[in-house]
């Protein structure tokens, strides 16, 4: 395959794949494209747009499903149209499973299997999945790749970035929309899932770090029945999500707020999230433990970006712009001659889009989503975990709201904050107190200016502290104290700028560092520079 992220783009590939540009041409003009091709008209239909991309096939069904959680991207009716994408796509014929499992583990599934299930459980774009059972006797799920998908990946993204750059070249409608952009990422993304190791490796870590979580169950891999294009796993006893709320219809609402504690822990304690958090991915045991499936794409933050992400968060929530403004730029990569004022504005509109909504309303997907999506228009580029995060989170949301309809994103999330990093949110705290601490600064500072106007002049020229002596006798007395005074009082201000310095980080501990010596080294530096 070409390397991930790229748009497959050798002049060979190209020439390669025209006939294939030429065959999704045709597709889009049967399906009301061709006025938007030409640059006017209208989009077609939102059933019309699904039947076109169910009839290109299997990448263009991935592509629908994740355009069906953009929200920012599209309507309504778009959005609920391009779902139906989930339900599943026509299974595999049997003997191309048999011949995909023969290849991957080695001989037919009669063989490596006691038992096998011929019809599929679930049919995807990507894989089918089967249940059986191993020679051992385990209940197990195979997760089986569609035949020959890589080089249909290859040749559809190749011919589907041609297509981007030729619309956003030629549809000034839609270059707000960053097509070609669309496409790389959507590519990366496609081409990680493509490879079942990524995703056995992506069980292991993200067990790891729920594995103290009793209420939560993810299926272990079988790695000697696994592979490139077959994995194997533990079958859960679970039902689907949708399934066990209509059997206990009770337990929705506290079901939606375990997910929404679930997906905040993952994110914002161990950096690690399931990307596609769809109803068909969450299942739901005997017990009430939630039992995660599909981990084929698994995002990933840093700290600094979970920091950053919290501010952000916070700050749109609370209407700061400037703020949300620092942190949207902390958690991408701004050009040196970034307009901050004009990110600044179109910030703003987002917040007050967000304060003017009843809390109960707002979307934190969508507001994260609101805002990430300024990047294109200021060429600031997001990290891909950025945008699987705010996609994931819509697609959250969107199964909470199910669940639950009157309830608050903003409450179970700000909740689920404060419980998953505990002191971590007390910068605000922090920052909270050391404005009052500058307050007393500010005003000692103007209740006595001429002496501090003084001072600074005299720190600045080095006279401060530096006596003149009189007497010749007094002199190596006098000096010695002036250097001790000198010394105290650079250690004083060294204490005080970088305890300002300090309360500015995002780290609870760095904060309250930062509060103590501020106060410490200030207190000492205006005693001193402001006693007789």
């Amino acid at each position: 395959m070409s390397a991930p992220g790229g748009t497959g783009g050798g002049p060979l590939d190209l020439l390669r794949s025209a006939p294939r540009v030429a065959a999704i041409t045709d597709v889009l003009r049967r399906h009301g494209f061709t006025e938007l091709l030409l640059g006017g008209g209208r989009f077609p239909p939102p059933a019309e747009v699904r039947a076109a991309l169910e009839e290109l096939g299997p990448v263009f069904v991935k592509l629908g499903q994740v355009l069906s959680t953009r929200s920012d991207l599209l309507p309504d009716a778009y959005l609920a149209e391009l779902e139906r994408l989930q339900e599943g796509v026509a299974p595999l014929p049997t003997p191309a499973v048999v011949e995909i499992v023969r290849q991957e583990l080695g001989d037919v599934p009669e063989v490596v299997f006691k038992d096998f299930e011929n019809a599929p459980l679930a049919s995807g774009s990507i894989a089918q999945v089967h249940g059986a059972v191993t020679l051992g006797g385990q209940r197990v799920v195979v997760k089986v790749q569609r035949p020959d998908l890589e080089d249909r990946v290859r040749e559809d993204m190749t011919a589907l970035a041609q297509v981007a750059s030729i619309m956003d070249a030629a549809v000034a409608r839609l270059r707000p929309f960053g097509l070609p952009s669309l496409v790389r990422e959507f590519r990366t993304n496609l081409e990680g899932e493509l490879d079942f190791r990524r995703e056995a490796a992506n069980v292991g870590r993200l067990s790891a770090s729920l594995a103290a979580d009793a209420r939560v169950w993810i299926p272990q891999v079988i790695p000697e029945l696994s592979s490139h294009r077959v994995i194997t796993m533990e079958r859960s006893h679970g039902q689907r999500l949708q399934e066990y709320v209509e059997a206990h219809p009770r337990e929705a609402g506290a079901l939606a707020r375990r997910l929404g504690r679930l997906f905040i822990r993952q994110v914002f304690r161990d950096g690690l999230f399931q990307a596609d958090p769809h109803p068909g991915n969450l299942f739901v045991m005997h017990d009430g433990v939630i039992c995660v499936h599909d981990l084929g794409s698994l995002g990933e933050v840093d700290e600094r970006m979970r920091e950053a992400l919290v501010d952000l968060l916070e700050a749109t929530v609370a209407g700061d712009s400037r703020r949300a403004t620092r942190a949207y730029l902390d958690l991408g990569l701004a050009p040196s001659n970034v307009e901050r004022q004009a990110v600044e504005a179109e910030v703003a509109k987002v917040v007050q889009d967000v304060r003017s909504r009843p809390l109960s309303e707002v979307s934190v997907g969508k507001a994260l989503e609101g805002v990430v999506g300024l990047g294109a228009r200021h060429r600031i580029r997001q990290p891909g975990a950025i945008m699987l995060l705010s996609r994931a989170f819509v697609t959250l949301e969107g199964v909470m709201g199910r669940l639950d309809p009157g309830l608050s994103f903003v409450e179970v999330f700000g909740s689920a904050l404060e419980e998953t990093l505990g002191q971590r949110l007390s910068p605000d705290r922090a920052r909270r107190d050391a404005v009052q601490v500058l307050k007393v600064l500010d005003r000692l500072a103007r209740e006595a200016p001429d002496d501090v106007r003084s001072a600074l002049r005299r720190l600045a020229d080095g006279s401060l502290g530096r006596v003149v002596v009189a007497q010749d006798g007094e002199e190596a007395a006098e000096r010695a104290r002036a250097e001790r005074d000198g010394r105290r009082l650079l250690a004083a201000g060294f204490l005080a700028v970088t305890g300002a310095l300090l309360l500015d980080a995002r780290a609870t501990g760095a904060a309250w560092a930062g509060l103590v010596m501020l106060v410490v080294g200030g207190g000492v530096l205006l005693r001193r520079i402001l006693r007789p």
